[in-house]
């Protein structure tokens, strides 16, 4: 039967419990939730021996097969074992063929074979007749960027599968400075263990060691300069940032939701939303010492600067996609032109 879900906890229970569905899709933004599901399924599937479970395993690109293809490689029998893995990658890039075939398998699968579909990027085109088919029997797995709290909730989690334990402080220190990327919050977490070994404590005083002379929170804290027209401050920050390999585009995304923050945390407060109630709208981790910051930060924000301000990150934001100008300069330019926003709707308004 089909089924969405995307909790890998949910996952590994019915796994463990021997119930393996017959047709997996698993597809999403997210790629290391996408990673971990796959993983879990081959090795309930075929065992955690990688040597022993090649020989009953077919890996495709769907790019390069046809969905007959994949169907008789299912019905093939398993060797020296009693279940088969077919997986197919960059199953979005299926070449359609009769989603009869599809559906009568669905209708009754080859009980000693697993069909694991997994898309290389966001959502399949569920308008075709193979994905519409998949939608109805398969167990559809969809994995998308975590927000808070359950980005926080992962941390603690991924933690204590490593065989650690993590503070608040440094779990907020983590998401400040990797998130939403929960491949490159696991690979911080790691180099913090390996660094702290034989500790399994993870600290703020850990991390601040371990994610660079940018870590400890200076890209929340560029964001915050930008967002606040401090644009000798921001630029010194970006630039450091720049030199240290973060990505324009993400940098891009965390100014413009930390803007996004701003603005509507103004119309929350200004509606009577405060404390904890106003974090958990807005999706901030629920730490009171950020509660406080961010609240400041809400109040000194000139609110009439909003739209302008947005407007230009869309901006910055095409111009990175149409590769009109160099990265570089296309954030210090949007950080000049924050701060003349800010500083102008800050007088107009009497805020500064």
């Amino acid at each position: 039967m089909a089924g969405r879900g995307a909790d890998l906890a949910t996952l590994q229970r019915d796994l463990a419990a021997g119930r393996i569905a017959p047709v997996y899709l698993v597809y999403g933004e997210e790629t290391f939730l996408k990673e971990e599901a796959t993983r879990r399924i081959r090795e309930a599937v075929l065992g955690a021996d990688a040597e022993a479970a090649s020989w009953n395993l077919t890996v495709v690109e769907g790019g390069a097969c046809s969905l007959s293809e994949v169907l008789d490689s299912a019905r093939d029998l398993p060797m020296f074992s009693t279940r088969r893995l077919v997986w197919v990658r960059d199953a979005e890039r299926l070449r359609e063929s009769d989603p009869e075939a599809l559906r009568a398998y669905l209708e009754a699968p080859a009980p000693s074979a697993c069909i694991l579909l997994t898309a290389g990027g966001g959502k399949p085109d569920f308008r075709k007749a193979v994905f519409k088919a998949l939608q109805r029997g398969a167990r559809l797995l969809e994995f998308e960027p975590l927000k808070a709290p359950a980005l926080s909730r992962w941390i603690r989690s991924r933690a204590r599968e490593l065989g650690a334990q993590i503070d608040d402080g440094a779990a907020l220190l983590l998401e400040m400075h990797a998130a939403p990327d929960l491949l490159r919050m696991d690979q911080e977490m790691r180099k913090a263990l390996d660094f702290a070994a034989p500790s399994q404590h993870l600290t703020a005083a850990v991390l601040s060691e371990t994610l660079g002379s940018a870590g400890a929170g200076s890209i929340f804290e560029f964001a915050e300069r930008a967002g606040a027209g401090q644009t000798e401050e921001a630029v010194r920050l970006l630039r450091g940032l720049l030199s240290e390999g973060e990505e324009p585009p993400r940098l891009l995304f965390l100014l413009a939701r930390h803007l996004r923050t701003l603005v509507l945390g103004h119309s929350l407060m200004q509606s009577g939303q405060q404390g904890r109630d106003l974090a958990q709208t807005l999706g901030i981790p629920p730490y009171p010492f950020l509660i406080d910051k961010i609240q400041k930060q809400i109040r000194a924000f000139p609110p009439h600067a909003g739209g302008p301000a947005l407007r230009l990150v869309l901006t910055a934001d095409r111009a990175l996609k149409s590769g009109s100008g160099k990265p570089p300069a296309v954030l210090e330019r949007l950080v000049l032109d924050l701060a003349r926003e800010v500083v102008q709707a800050g007088v107009q308004g009497g805020h500064r």
